[in-house]
């Protein structure tokens, strides 16, 4: 059957005009029983509820037990720039180069002090309620099986935990979404229902607000509309929809231009676009698969590979599911820029995905033995996913890759230097990540000695240190910062800042210790006092 066409449902017409007009009945047909309330009403709702439970709790345990790490910094200090606080303004620019719709919403919270971790439970909130749109997602696609599978899928996979538990901005970009996911799965049920193509959009442009990558979603919806035809009619809904998210997307970079911000909008791009590659090209399959769950994906494979056995026929449902995660897949790997955190609105299709092939009415209706066989699996993907996620609160990630957790030792160092070192200070690290924490926490100007001379080939918020020895020579910097998180990722100028503190007569004052890499004790970040 062609992938713009529907399957033909249980009991539905045979012809294909009078298939689209008429109300499309469950995919996965539901036995008829005697009305009782706890059954039909209570029970249902358990996995669903369970799963909002697990999501809660894996996203708000314990979130201030380590610091801030570099985008969260900076994210957080946007906010308390925004709501005028002296500690950042100086330090910290309004205008960088994300939208600022999360920042918005935290504001209120960081007008005051150097608080750190308000954000994350906005964030934690994000991550809450993306869970319970997958559950409506899969209920709306297939039935309430298929939504609470999904939605426990989700809850404990380890990749949306942990982004969800950073104020990150693709958590918010991801439940807006799949807000726009289950707005589209809504329209497509029934023509009568293409209104909600609109509320689609106004879904992506808020998406698009959090975070400006979200626009590549736009062309997953538009990729779907052209393979399921049926929901060009009428005309006006899409193109109503794509209006309304082009609009609400481009009230950012048209805001920031009325207010002077043009320029620095425009060096932001001009930076975004000229990066070298970050990672490798397997970087996604490598860190971000496994951190997805390997069997996760696989019975997401498995379930649209094996459809005879499962007797599910390939529908415009598996073409939106399939439309929304390759498109994004396909640009960013394609991309040379690579993040942790940019494939995060396509975990809710993968778990729906997932959810489909384990919850099919064939093996509802199989053997004790098959049905036994299927529970294993579920268990078994809902325990691999969960026992990272639980280990990564008990124990948070110390790999420093941006997006995968915080950084320890960063709020330690920070909160030592506010106290010790004299104000007008500034201090040299080896990367512009360490010396964002620095700033955040202290208030002190910090600089990395990573930072490109090269306007082209750096952060136009960051300042470079064109001649490390002349600056440290005439007192411009009077300590130098050491820390392992930026010396793993870059060993030449780990080395020289070791270099420039030997030179200069570093004194160790301050040095924090921690585990790195399973391994106590480690030395994670050292201050160096420096003389002329």
């Amino acid at each position: 059957m062609s992938a713009g066409l529907d399957a033909q449902p249980v009991g539905g017409a045979a012809d294909p005009q009078e298939e689209a007009a008429a109300p499309v009945t469950p995919v996965y047909p539901v036995r008829r029983r005697r009305w009782r309330p706890a059954r039909d009403h209570v029970v249902p709702m358990l996995l669903p509820g369970s799963a909002l439970l697990i999501a809660f709790v894996l996203r708000i345990a314990d979130l201030g037990a380590v610091g801030l790490n570099s985008d969260e910094a900076v994210y957080a200090a946007q906010s308390a720039s925004l709501a005028g606080n002296p500690h950042f303004v100086g330090l910290f620019p309004v205008v960088r180069a994300h939208p600022l719709l999360l920042q918005v919403l935290m504001s209120p919270w960081y007008a005051d002090g150097v608080p750190d971790v308000p954000g994350r439970y906005l964030a934690a909130l994000f991550g809450v309620g993306t869970v319970g749109l997958v559950y409506m997602l899969g209920r709306t696609l297939y039935d309430r099986r298929v939504g609470g599978l999904a939605a426990l899928f989700l809850a404990v996979m380890p990749y949306h935990v942990a982004i969800s538990r950073q104020i990150m901005l693709d958590g918010p970009m991801a439940f807006f979404a799949t807000g726009s996911l289950l707005c589209l799965a809504v329209a497509s049920t029934r023509p009568a229902r293409a209104r909600w193509l609109i509320a689609a959009g106004a879904c992506l442009g808020l998406a698009a607000l959090s975070k400006e990558t979200a626009v590549i979603l736009i062309g997953s919806a538009f990729v779907f509309l052209a393979l399921v035809n049926h929901l060009w009619r009428p005309l006006r809904f899409p193109l109503a929809g794509a209006i309304v998210a082009v609009t609400i997307a481009l009230a950012y970079p048209v805001l920031t231009a009325v207010a002077g911000g043009s320029h620095s909008g425009q060096s932001y791009l001009l930076w975004q676009l000229t990066r070298e590659p970050n990672h490798s090209f397997g970087f996604y399959f490598d860190s971000v698969g496994r951190s997805m769950g390997p069997l996760l994906i696989l019975v997401a494979a498995a379930g649209l590979i094996a459809n005879r056995f499962t007797h599910l026929d390939f529908s415009w449902r598996e073409t939106l599911l399939i439309s929304w995660i390759g498109v994004p897949l396909l640009f960013f790997e394609v991309w040379p820029v690579k993040g942790f955190s940019y494939l995060t609105p396509l975990a809710p299709a993968v778990v729906v995905l997932a959810a489909r092939a384990l919850a099919a009415p064939a093996w509802l209706n199989a053997g004790r033995r098959v049905r036994a066989a299927v529970a294993a699996v579920v268990g078994l993907v809902v325990l691999a996913a969960a026992v990272p996620s639980v280990a990564s609160i008990v124990a948070p990630n110390s790999s420093g890759l941006a997006g995968a957790g915080g950084l320890r030792g960063g709020r330690e160092v920070g909160r030592w230097i506010a106290t010790n070192v004299p104000l007008g200070a500034r201090l040299m690290t080896i990367g512009p990540s360490m010396a964002n924490l620095i700033q955040y926490y202290s208030g002190r100007r910090s600089d990395g000695l990573s930072v490109s001379p090269n306007p082209l080939h750096r952060n136009p918020s960051y300042h470079s240190i064109d001649n490390a020895d002349l600056e440290l020579r005439s007192g411009s910097y009077q300590y130098v910062v050491w820390d392992a998180y930026s010396a793993e990722r870059s060993p030449v100028f780990a080395a020289r800042a070791n270099q420039l503190a030997a030179r200069f007569h570093g004194r160790a004052v301050h040095v924090v210790r921690g585990e790195l890499h399973g391994r106590a004790g480690q030395r994670l970040i050292v201050v160096y006092e420096v003389t002329p």
